[in-house]
């Protein structure tokens, strides 16, 4: 249920007209027409639009806190990969930047190499007797260096609460909400895409994250509000 139907529920079972909350909490008519239609705009911005929602909650004898996050999960963009607003949190040190290469100073350096390549077998040509100076052939030895992470097709998303319950919303890239609703200790949910997921977590410091098989841990503080977004990277890469 979107922010706007669960208004309109929640102002009807009280048992008010549009006209009489407008009364009660000098919010236009308009405005609040709109709210319950899942329309921000009119109420001046999300701020605004919060304070409206939190006057017609106390007016309706509603907690608000459940109506808030919801709030936040279906308004707020979630457009940052999980390493940038795991940096910006600081609990992952940003990756350096890396400047771009240059052609000229690279050709160089190859052009120096070679250079110290002909001397060295030259060098050794001389010191080698005619018996000693036998052409080997290259070596079939296999490439030692480390295999390149594999890149997903999919991204999965395992939340486990460890302090605590927390409050979880988590859509799919249709937009489709795979869950709404509590995570209590000892709690442990998976969700999977193709593409991306979007979590909103209403109490951070509550939940273990282990994102496409590699353990996050706990990204945010007891009673942090926290917006994350994950895609099918390698378990290692930003």
């Amino acid at each position: 249920m979107s922010v706007g139907s669960t208004l309109e529920e929640m102002r009807k079972s009280a048992g008010f007209t549009i006209e009489q909350i407008a009364r009660l909490s000098r919010i236009p008519t308009s405005v609040i027409a709109d709210l319950e239609h899942d329309n921000f705009s009119s109420a001046g911005g999300a701020t605004y639009a919060r304070g409206h929602i939190k006057t017609i909650a106390r007016i309706c004898g509603v907690g608000d806190s459940d109506l808030l996050i919801k709030f936040e999960s279906q308004t707020i963009p979630l457009r940052k990969s999980i390493r940038d607003l795991l940096s910006e949190n600081h609990v992952l040190t940003p990756k350096k930047e890396r400047k771009p290469i240059s052609w000229t100073a690279l050709g160089g350096v190859v052009a120096v190499l070679f250079i110290f390549a002909l001397v060295g077998t030259a060098i050794t040509s001389i010191q080698e007797s005619p018996e000693q100076n036998i052409i080997t052939a290259p070596s079939n030895n296999e490439d030692q260096s480390p295999p390149s992470a594999a890149i997903r097709d999919d991204v999965e998303v395992k939340l486990k609460a460890v302090n605590g319950l927390s409050w979880i919303a988590i859509r799919d890239s249709t937009g489709r909400t795979q869950f709404s609703g509590r995570i209590h200790q000892g709690e442990e949910r998976t969700f999977t895409d193709n593409q991306l997921l979007y979590l909103v977590m209403g109490n951070a410091g509550a939940i273990n994250l282990t994102v496409n098989g590699e353990d996050i841990g706990v990204v945010g503080a007891v009673g942090e509000v926290l917006r994350l977004e994950f895609g099918p990277q390698a378990s290692n890469q930003g």
